[in-house]
């Protein structure tokens, strides 16, 4: 006894695949429609002869705007089926040999297979619902990853001003003479009195925290928070 095989692809696929039955001789069998939560599901049946198995593709969340291609181009048989799915589901071929016009069958009501009970709407309702709300969780949690990073940035980019001005404030000279001249001028100053003038010396580490923490007394605190962490990370970087 034959066994069958279930395959479920997207509708892009549907046209590679049948292609690739039509090549390899599988024989079309039939194909049907089914109405689901979420819209409906089309089945195409092929028989393999030479390996005795049946292989079924589902094709997954049709709907009315979808444009299922027509494959009569390489089974015309399927001509029945497709009209037919047209007329009960309302599913919207394109490009058939043979259409038509969705006179296939006499029917009271367009799409009669797709009344759906009132059980199936709320369903249907329940889980448009469900999809909503994941997708507006999903919305959130984007917008705030985008404003933490933001805020990173912005902590990070207030840290290397404020490093930049504690570098500069500690008096760095990349000449030493150029840093005893301001010694050597005050003591030809001084004359015949002889006495030495006093160097300038560097504002000490104390001085710098002090000056340091002073502006971060004045910033907003959650940022002077954030320029705080940076410093720290910073400086446990540099000390490794």
């Amino acid at each position: 006894m034959y066994t069958t095989e279930y395959v479920t692809i997207p509708l892009g696929e549907l046209l590679t695949r049948v292609q690739t039955f039509k090549y390899e001789g599988l024989r079309f069998v039939q194909m049907a429609a089914e109405t689901t939560a979420q819209g409906m599901d089309l089945f195409y049946t092929f028989y393999d002869e030479v390996n005795d198995k049946a292989i079924t593709l589902d094709i997954y969340d049709i709907d009315e705007t979808s444009e299922v291609p027509s494959i009569q181009n390489m089974y015309f048989t399927a001509f029945s089926y497709e009209n037919e799915t047209h007329d009960l589901f309302g599913v919207r071929f394109v490009n058939m040999k043979l259409d038509f016009g969705g006179h296939f069958f006499n029917v009271a009501v367009d799409s009669p297979m797709t009344v759906i009970t009132p059980e199936q709407k709320a369903e249907r309702e329940k889980a448009a619902k469900v999809a909503a709300a994941k997708a507006a969780k999903a919305r959130k949690a984007a917008e705030e990853k985008s404003a933490a990073e933001a805020d990173a940035a912005a902590a990070a980019k207030i840290a290397a001003v404020e490093a930049g001005k504690s570098a500069a404030s500690v008096g760095d000279v990349a000449d030493p003479a150029a840093a005893a001249a301001p010694a050597s001028a005050a003591a030809a100053d001084a004359g015949d009195a002889g006495a030495d003038a006093p160097a300038t010396s560097a504002p000490s580490a104390d001085d710098r925290a002090a000056k340091m923490e002073a502006k971060l007394a004045a910033m907003d605190p959650e940022k002077a928070a954030k320029v705080r962490a940076a410093l720290a990370a910073r400086a446990a970087k540099e000390a490794k």
